[in-house]
């Protein structure tokens, strides 16, 4: 399938042929089959159901329609009474319910010409009737029954066509629907029309209505290995089999519109700076579409989405009234209109309710729009993307090819801005994120393109200002540096929780160092760990965080924390294992203060014997280096040893006094 095609798939699915259009007719079949068999089911010598679909742009709504007209056309039993109107999306001719009949007759005549060759001429020839306009139904009526006809009208933007009646017109209409057999509406539209909800309103509650949501994830799978060309679908079935969590990602992020799931896999499917230029286009192409959106809302309503656009993950009540200066009550109603237009949806946490914009395309629009600068909400979009589509180690290939591209040739620039950002905040290399964003200010340099100044800086530069702020005793101004930077990567989770801890802010020390964690930094496994030891609490925990990182990879700093969780939560043998491992890495008798407090710990814990056996080992010479500790410990052993505490000088006294009084200490902090 040439670009083309797939682009008019994309948005037009009347103009491809009707062979496609049906091999590519795999999803909302439900609803279609609902509409269809009661079609073929209603009597239809009486007034039967009308319908309107709704659902967001790109849900599949004119689809349905289209599908509709080809069953009835390749129904055999229908085929022969009924026929099939489509209205396009727009019909700036009707203003009236008189030409509303009048376009059908036209259609009649233009399409169907073998059996109404005539239909709206004759219609017509009646115009100076003195009551024509109230009669016109009347003629249309009887020239069609004359046939023995049935007519389905299935309108696009059925909503925007009956506004344009008169209320009295739309009574009339109302009057002709409940009465007639001759014409059926199904209607698509997207949003609930006003007057669905109005009590003193024609259409009342009048209409089936018929919701489209996004697909789920299977459905997402079927109609994925459709719509591509061959090549294309061997790259879907691998990621099918290989990567199933990437095609959540993609529904996640599309929000399940098939519309914007198309864009977004043809755009991402190629994978370079060409397919982020498509997105650029197809971005300025809804433009005037999302803006006319934007701008037919009433202030306040605007300033409501502004604000959920701008928080892509999602925002509360309480936050959006925060930030509208509007009382929570009058918030929670204008939303309610803003659901009721389909715009935005919301997911309930507890209490408290979640609200994001519901086509997740208009956010992204909106997003790279007004986003501000070095905001990292403005590509969090592609942050998302990023992070679910790729690993850590295939975000840095990227992040390289991505720096060799800008070396190379002459880009987007706007590609450039969105992909350096979005690498950026997805978690790379320091090095390399920040030889990234050199290289970019560089390219931008050239260009003398004021993309420069919207780059936000590098962890590297960001680490470098908030260590040089904490060097100050500034460290309250160092954590709002780098909570301001929005940057979530491992070393900056890990500062952020080191500077709580100095605070002794306990709780977002925790916080921070299991972010760390997430994030992927494994340093922090053995922090955190040593952490709960510092706070005495979370044993277990403290014990299986150091031994996943001694599992991924034994290193110094790992074997010690583990062999001390060990001694704490008393799994002895294992303890002295690993702390004789410990002390075979070369600059371990160098780290007294470590030693120090595992000895100490030792004796807290009762193991008397087996401190005196590591004082005794030659090779590591305790007893000479730890002269307090030792004495301590044949103070406590002075029954079993008399001679060796005589031997302490006794300007040992106090030294060892001290030794004795941190041993009982850890006997109460570590007692389990």
């Amino acid at each position: 399938m040439s670009q083309t095609n797939y682009t008019s798939y994309k948005y037009n699915p009347d103009e491809i042929s009707e062979k496609d259009f049906l091999e590519k007719f795999v999803i909302r079949n439900d609803i279609f089959e609902d509409i269809f068999e009661d079609i073929k089911n209603v009597d239809f010598n009486v007034s039967n159901q009308h319908y309107i679909i709704v659902g967001q742009r790109g849900q599949g709504k004119t689809s349905l329609l289209r599908r509709v007209a080809i069953a009835i056309k390749d129904d055999k039993k229908l085929a022969k009474f009924m026929i099939p109107i489509k209205f396009s999306e727009e019909q700036y001719q009707i203003r009236s319910l008189c030409r509303f009949f009048e376009v059908i007759a036209e259609e009649l005549q233009e399409n169907s010409s073998e059996i109404f060759p005539n239909i709206l001429d004759d219609i017509e020839s009646h115009i100076d009737d003195e009551d024509y306009y109230l009669k016109c139904f009347e003629y249309f009526e009887d020239m069609v029954q004359s046939q023995n006809k049935k007519l389905i009208i299935l309108s696009d933007n059925i909503d925007e066509l009956l506004g344009k009646l008169k209320e009295t017109e739309q009574r009339q209409l109302r009057q002709i629907l409940i009465t007639s057999s001759t014409i059926r509406i199904i209607g698509a539209s997207t949003k609930m029309i006003e007057q669905h909800f109005d009590y003193a309103k024609p259409f009342y509650e009048y209409f089936k209505i018929l919701k489209l949501d996004g697909l789920d994830y299977d459905e997402s799978i079927k109609f994925l290995r459709v719509i591509g060309d061959k090549e294309q679908n061997k790259k879907i079935e691998k990621i099918i089999k290989n990567s199933p969590q990437r095609i959540e990602t993609l529904r996640q992020l599309t929000g399940g519109v098939p519309r914007t799931l198309v864009m977004l896999y043809d755009i991402f499917i190629k994978n370079n700076e060409t397919a982020f230029e498509d997105l650029l286009k197809i971005l300025d192409d809804v433009t005037l579409l999302y803006k006319d959106r934007m701008d037919n809302l009433p202030d306040i309503l605007q300033d409501i989405v502004h604000n959920i656009a701008m928080n892509w993950d999602g925002i509360t009540t309480k936050e959006l009234a925060k930030k509208t200066r509007l009382e929570s009550k009058s918030v929670s109603s204008q939303l309610k209109q803003l659901e009721k237009y389909h715009i935005i949806e919301f997911e309930s946490i507890g209490k408290n309710k979640i609200y994001k914009i519901k086509e997740r395309f208009f956010n992204i629009w909106y997003l790279m729009r007004f986003g501000r600068k070095k905001d990292r909400n403005r590509v969090e979009w592609l942050v998302k993307f990023l992070t679910s589509w790729y690993d850590k180690d295939e975000l840095n290939i990227k992040a390289k090819s991505f720096i060799n591209s800008i070396k190379d040739r002459t880009l987007n620039e706007n590609y450039v801005y969105h992909m350096c950002e979005g690498l950026s905040y997805a978690g790379l290399d320091l090095e390399l994120e920040h030889t990234m964003k050199e290289n970019t200010k560089e390219y931008f340099s050239k260009k003398n393109s004021s993309l420069k100044d919207e780059l936000a800086k590098s962890d590297i530069e960001i680490l470098k200002e908030a260590l040089n702020l904490n060097d100050k005793k500034r460290v309250l101004e160092a954590i709002k540096l780098l909570e301001e930077s929005q940057k979530s990567s491992p070393a900056i989770m890990s500062i952020m929780a080191y500077l709580y801890h100095q605070l002794k802010e306990y709780e977002k020390a925790e916080e921070y160092y299991l972010k760390a964690i997430e994030s992927g930094d494994g340093d922090a496994l053995n922090s955190l760990s040593w952490f709960y030891f510092e706070q005495t609490k979370n044993i277990d925990k403290a014990i299986e965080l150091v031994k996943q990182s001694y599992r991924n990879e034994k290193s110094f700093y790992n074997t010690y924390i583990l062999a001390t969780m060990l001694l704490w939560s008393e799994e002895l043998e294992e303890s002295y294992s690993k702390f004789i491992e410990w002390l075979e890495y070369e600059n371990a008798l160098e780290s007294e203060n470590d030693i120090i407090l595992y000895l100490n710990l030792l004796i807290s814990k009762g193991q008397l014997y087996k401190a005196k056996e590591f004082f005794e080992i030659p090779k590591y010479q305790l007893k000479d280096r730890y002269k307090p500790i030792w004495y301590a410990l044949m103070t406590l052993m002075k029954n079993d040893f008399p001679n060796e505490i005589k031997k302490m000088g006794s300007e040992l006294k106090q030294s060892v006094n001290e030794v004795l009084d941190v041993i009982e200490l850890y006997k109460e902090k570590y007692a389990i």
